[in-house]
């Protein structure tokens, strides 16, 4: 997790030990979690996790939990499988918290005035950014916060990698 309320993930790890979940690893400083929870449901969890985020560090970020079920769906249905083989860090996935209708995706790529497209899936939104992201324009199309706000992205890279820690 990073920017103004930054938490060393070894501290999240440890919090996250001490509240009884078991193998807990992390990836990058993004937040990216990895660990076994039993059978409970995607918000229960989301909430737990936030819950134990806010006690121990005072911050309540918002968690997207996914099984590994989850994320090799995500993974199967990403639009953009050749941009993803050719140039891996310019395509992410977007993980969403509140529906969204596809419907509202084709409206913002109508609206897109760069290379950009966004697509979407079952529970995430597929960006490519051909002329990279750092450059790009696109979050200033109107409709892009509102949609593309309430999620958090992965590049394709951290995706593959996060599915790998998941599963071994």
């Amino acid at each position: 997790m990073g920017g103004k309320n930054k938490i060393k993930m070894a501290d999240l790890r440890a919090a996250l030990l001490g509240e009884g979940f078991q193998d807990v690893t992390t990836h990058l400083q993004s937040g990216n979690v990895i660990l076994k929870t039993g059978k409970k449901p995607r918000e229960a969890m989301q909430s737990i996790l936030e819950d134990v985020t806010h006690s121990a560090f005072g911050i309540r970020p918002q968690y997207f939990v996914r099984t590994v079920q989850e994320w090799e769906r995500l993974i199967a249905e990403n639009p953009f499988e050749e941009e993803a083989k050719d140039d891996p860090s310019h395509v992410l996935a977007v993980l969403m918290r509140k529906p969204f209708e596809a419907t509202e995706v084709e409206k913002l790529q109508e609206l897109i005035q760069g290379p950009e497209k966004i697509r979407a899936g079952c529970e995430a939104l597929y960006i490519t950014y051909p002329a990279g992201i750092g450059t790009s324009t696109v979050g200033k199309t109107p409709g892009w916060n509102k949609l593309v706000g309430s999620g958090t992205g992965r590049n394709w890279n951290t995706v593959l990698k996060l599915l790998e820690i998941a599963r071994s």
